[in-house]
């Protein structure tokens, strides 16, 4: 395992826009999967194509899942790039912990969301709760990412925008 490479791979790349989009979508079909688990609870049918949705909203729950756990993979068998020159110890310290803070919810996200539509346990408030954290996360992620490029030009975005040119 390499510590410390100087770029990302490309597969850590991909996977990392891929995570990306797919939360989006869920963020967008939330709500089918909201009422087809109240369905489900209470015994009721899904209403129009709710039950549909629910399973789009599954299956990119699944997607994140897959691409969280081979780019932890990927992080542990070839390591990731150190922090941007020039990054303080405190920033870098604060960057570590969202990124393994995102990492742990959206697992998280998973687990929940996959027990409570498995009928294992009613963890949707949890669910609710852990995606109110990842949005913050999510936040806080872009707005560093944002501030160095454009503030500290430090080339950041460089990292998982290889089109941007230094």
């Amino acid at each position: 395992m390499t510590n410390s490479p100087t770029s990302y791979r490309p597969a850590q790349t991909i996977l990392h826009w891929v995570v990306f989009a797919a939360i989006w979508v869920q963020w967008l079909i939330n709500e089918p999967m909201k009422r087809t688990i109240e369905a489900m609870q209470t015994g009721a049918t899904s209403a129009g194509n709710d039950m549909t949705m629910a399973w789009v909203h599954v299956g990119f729950g699944s997607t994140i899942f897959i691409a969280v756990m081979a780019r932890l993979y990927l992080r542990y068998r070839y390591g990731a790039p150190g922090h941007a020159p020039g990054t303080s110890p405190a920033q870098a310290k604060i960057a570590t912990i969202v990124h393994w803070a995102l990492y742990s919810t959206l697992i998280g996200m998973v687990i929940t969301g996959g027990m409570t539509w498995n009928g294992v346990a009613d963890l949707g408030y949890v669910h609710w709760l852990l995606n109110i954290v990842l949005f913050g996360l999510i936040t806080t992620h872009a707005a560093a990412a944002i501030f160095n490029q454009f503030v500290r030009k430090d080339g950041t975005l460089r990292r998982m925008i290889p089109a941007i040119k230094k």
